[in-house]
């Protein structure tokens, strides 16, 4: 009998710790705001399904991985048809990629250890392959991607189909589904983004070895189509396109054409906003360590003989400022351009760097001027400020009081050289922080973002990422274009879910502007922060939990369906929820609903303090801590809840 229970045991063991590879291979669900490393090193939660919620005109991402057994063998992937239960057919709708790994021989520096997701050297999941057929070692674990685009016109209402995976001889599935809610993602981009795209790295990649080429310019192509595709609008043309030509009498004339020419490419998209162009200094040898900002100079060619030569920005400026702001006007372009004097400025040299913005708005004054900086002393030069995300979050209050002048406000992050604890888009921090970073966009109003990367690659970004650890790009270069980071795909869900905030903000300002003069206390933006503070709490803490991110994104779009239904209820407090208070501190409460309404919070009937208005104050403690607000009339009813932290005495 002991015999025998102890082979029992040893079974039980043997299955625990290699079942997974003892059976035939199996398909498992799991968040796509997760790194699924091949080697199983800290599987994340995995479920029996993919699951995937979103609107009209949204693009969500999935994912599963597929454990292959102990012998391994060739994967091929088939998605069925989605297909709702009235029989409509979601077509064309879901593109699938094997997720490719990238080898770290270093981690990023100047992060927390436990901000890392693991520890150099390692193979780091991080690309969209190309490959539709593939090996599949044995004992490892493989990653798919599952990008769902949702037709703008698509019926609601849930899909449901099936992922098939063929591994040698054998295949096995797993049920997909995406349910879709009745509203529509905006068209119009309500986030600014800026990508610093390289084309200098067309000869060496992709053997274009003449700028401005045919094929050149089918390269840029494929750049612009691919921001278009993630959300971007905005893009770059370099000023040094310009053609100058010079007379006898000093007098200059310029050939705007093939300037033109790159802008048309990203206009010809439909989906931009945003022409990026300048710089006109620099700071000399020492680069950003230099005290001074010197004027670039230009190359000009001779009108007479065609001969070209260096001439000084202080001779060439004075005329090809006023030409270039007319020239813009003229396009229809000025309103949308902005115009870097150079990039990072800081305190050691915000003297000099304010006197070449100074030129700029002399000689072109309605060129909005802007750069990605690193000090508050040259903001009054500028009407739009980029700070690094580290120096945004402490100095913030001297941001906000300059963007509450009148002044817009981004931020940008640099991986290696911005301070610990904040959101970064290297490979190997959470795959989330790609995707928060645009909530913390709206929690701290700042409209837009910049980011260095793109294609800023090393002379083999698929092997050896060199000391900025995949921070210098979004995508990786494939034969022919370029295969998207996963980074770069959660930075488009991001971008999306900021377009859900501001769909709410504007559903609550509409909702203001019908009512009266008694309702100028609605604050159409506090319900979408207080939303947005479950996901980043301040700007060093977040939550690394994607199910929390999910259930704000579903909360949002309930919050969207149910706002003006009736009964119609709005709810705003002071202070806002999941604000830290003293016990026993008072929590005022203003409510709008439907004159007639009965309002009931924290159990007490509350009488219209005007039509349609209910006001009233509570306090709350440690075991009272929600203020909860019902609504009735006609037979129907509607609840919502606020939470705080409540602090002990």
């Amino acid at each position: 009998m002991k015999k025998n229970l102890s082979l029992l045991i040893a079974v039980i063991i043997l299955f625990h710790f290699t079942g997974s590879f003892c059976q035939s291979f199996k398909l498992s669900g799991v968040s796509d705001m997760v790194r699924v490393f091949e080697d199983g090193y800290r599987l994340p939660p995995v479920h029996d399904s993919v699951n995937l919620f979103g609107i009209k005109g949204e693009i969500l991402s999935g994912q599963f991985f597929i454990t292959p057994g102990k012998s391994g063998g060739k994967a091929s992937v088939q998605i069925s048809e989605l297909k709702s239960n009235s029989g409509r057919v979601l077509a064309g709708s879901v593109q699938w990629n094997f997720v490719g790994s990238i080898p770290l021989t270093e981690n990023t520096p100047n992060q927390p250890s436990d901000h890392l997701i693991r520890k150099a050297p390692a193979d780091f999941p991080d690309y969209l392959m190309e490959e539709k057929e593939m090996e599949i070692k044995p004992k490892t674990y493989k990653a798919v991607w599952l990008t769902v685009s949702i037709p703008g016109n698509a019926e609601a209402g849930e899909y449901t189909g099936s992922i098939s995976v063929k591994l040698n001889n054998e295949t096995r599935s797993l049920p997909l589904s995406v349910k879709v809610f009745p509203l529509v993602l905006p068209f119009e981009r309500h986030l600014d983004i800026v990508e610093w795209y390289n084309t200098s790295v067309f000869g060496k990649i992709y053997g274009i070895r003449e700028a401005y080429s045919p094929e050149w310019f089918a390269m840029l192509g494929k750049i612009a189509q691919n921001f278009a595709e993630h959300r971007q609008n905005a893009f770059q043309v370099p000023f040094g396109s310009i053609g100058i030509t010079v007379n006898d009498s000093s007098e200059f004339t310029f050939d705007f054409s093939r300037f033109d020419q790159v802008a048309d490419v990203f206009w010809n998209t439909g989906k931009m906003d945003i022409l990026e162009t300048g710089e006109i200094a620099n700071f000399g040898k020492l680069r950003w360590a230099g005290t001074k900002a010197y004027l670039n100079d230009y190359q000009v060619r001779d009108a007479e003989n065609g001969k070209v030569s260096t001439m000084a920005g202080r001779d060439v400026l004075p005329q090809l400022l006023p030409a270039f702001q007319e020239h813009l006007r003229a396009k229809g372009w000025l309103e949308k351009t902005i115009f870097g004097i150079r990039d990072e400025p800081s305190i050691h040299n915000a003297v000099s760097y304010n006197q070449a913005s100074e030129l700029v708005h002399l000689y072109a004054p309605d060129l909005r001027r802007f750069n990605a900086l690193e000090s508050t002393m040259v903001i009054d030069q500028l009407e739009l400020a980029i700070p690094k995300l580290d120096h945004f979050a402490n100095w913030y209050p001297k941001y906000r009081e300059w963007q509450n002048d009148g002044h817009e406000l981004w931020f940008y992050t640099v991986g290696i050289f911005q301070g610990s604890l904040f959101p970064n888009k290297t490979i190997d921090v959470p795959l989330i922080d790609s995707r928060i970073m645009h909530w913390l966009n709206y929690k701290y109003d700042a409209t837009g973002y910049l980011h260095w990367g793109w294609n800023q690659w090393t002379d083999d970004p698929l092997h050896a990422v060199g000391q900025h650890i995949g921070d210098g790009w979004h995508v990786y270069p494939s034969k022919d274009g370029f295969m998207n980071a996963l980074r770069w795909e959660e930075m488009r869900n991001g971008i999306q879910d900021y377009e859900y905030l501001r769909m709410l903000e504007d559903k609550i300002s509409q909702l203001k502007n019908s009512l009266g003069s008694k309702f100028l206390w609605i604050d159409p933006k506090q319900r979408g922060k207080e939303i947005a503070g479950r996901v980043v709490f301040d700007f060093a803490h977040r939550t690394y939990d994607p199910d929390v991110l999910e259930n704000a994104k579903k909360l949002l779009i309930n919050e969207l369906l149910h706002l003006e239904e009736s009964p119609s209820l709005y709810v705003q407090t002071n202070p806002a929820e999941n604000t830290e208070i003293t016990s026993g501190s008072t929590v005022e409460v203003m409510v709008y609903s439907e004159p007639g309404a009965k309002i009931i919070i924290n159990d007490k009937i509350i009488p219209e303090s005007a039509p349609g208005l209910f006001l009233e104050q509570f306090g709350l403690n440690a075991s009272h801590n929600k203020i909860i607000v019902k609504a009735e009339n006609d037979g129907k009813s509607k609840t919502v809840v606020r939470e705080f932290k409540i602090v002990q005495k």
